[in-house]
C-alpha cells in the first residue's frame, strides 16, 4: 500500500510538472502577442525563464501571477537585452532566402555557416536569459557574459546541442505537442544547463557575472 501511494505520489508530481510547462508555454505565446510579437516575445522569453527558474527549484505555485509581474518589469529591459540576437536573426533568416539564388558551392558554404552561426545564436540567446533571471545585472555586462559562455565551456555547450536536438527532432515527431510544450520544454532544459554551469562557476568566484566586466 505504501508502495502504492509512493507511486501514485511520483505521478502526480510529474503531472503537476507538466501542467506546471504547459501554463508557461501557453504564456509565453500570450505574452508574445500581448506585445504584437515583436516586443512582445523577448519580455515573455524572459518572464518565462524566470517562471521555469521557480519550477526547477521547486515552487511551482503563482506562475501566472508572476509572469505578469516578470512581464511587465521586464519589457523594455528583455527588448534591449534581446535585440542583437533579434538583428542576427533576422540577418541569418535573410541569408537562408538567398541561398537558392547562389552558385552551389556557395550556398553549400553559406549554409553551413549560416546553421553555425544559428545555433550560436540560440545558445547564447539562452545564456543571456538564465543569467539576466540569475542576476539582474547591467546588460552589456550580460551581454558579454552570454556571449562568451558558450565557448568558454564547450562541454555544456556540446551536452546542450545534443539534448536541444533531441527535444527538438521529439517535438518534430509529435508536433500535437508543440503548442503546448514546442518553447517551454526547451527553454526550461536550456534554463538548467546554464543555471547548472553558472552555480559551478559561482563555486570559484563570488559572483559569475563579475566574470564579464
Amino acid at each position: 500500500m505504501i508502495a502504492d501511494e509512493g507511486w501514485v505520489g511520483r505521478i502526480m508530481s510529474w503531472l503537476r510538472a507538466l501542467s506546471a510547462l504547459i501554463v508557461v508555454n501557453l504564456l509565453i505565446v500570450a505574452g508574445a502577442l500581448a506585445g504584437a510579437v515583436v516586443l512582445g516575445v523577448l519580455p515573455a522569453l524572459s518572464a518565462g525563464t524566470v517562471c521555469l527558474t521557480m519550477l526547477r527549484d521547486g515552487d511551482g505555485t503563482g506562475i501566472v501571477r508572476r509572469f505578469v509581474a516578470e512581464y511587465r518589469a521586464r519589457f523594455w529591459r528583455a527588448n534591449a537585452l534581446g535585440a542583437p540576437f533579434a538583428a542576427t536573426g533576422v540577418l541569418l533568416i535573410a541569408d537562408t532566402l538567398v541561398l537558392s539564388a547562389l552558385p552551389q558551392p556557395v550556398a553549400t558554404m553559406l549554409a553551413v555557416f549560416t546553421w553555425v552561426a544559428g545555433l550560436y545564436t540560440v545558445l547564447a540567446l539562452v545564456a543571456a536569459l538564465a543569467i539576466d533571471a540569475r542576476y539582474r545585472d547591467r546588460i552589456l555586462p550580460t551581454l558579454r557574459f552570454a556571449l562568451g559562455l558558450p565557448l568558454a565551456s564547450p562541454l555544456m555547450t556540446l551536452v546542450l546541442t545534443g539534448t536541444l536536438a533531441v527535444i527538438i527532432a521529439s517535438l518534430l515527431a509529435l508536433p500535437m505537442f508543440i503548442p503546448l510544450l514546442g518553447l517551454s520544454v526547451p527553454l526550461f532544459v536550456g534554463g538548467w544547463f546554464v543555471d547548472h554551469r553558472l552555480a559551478q562557476l559561482d563555486a570559484h568566484h563570488p559572483r559569475a557575472a563579475a566574470l564579464a566586466r
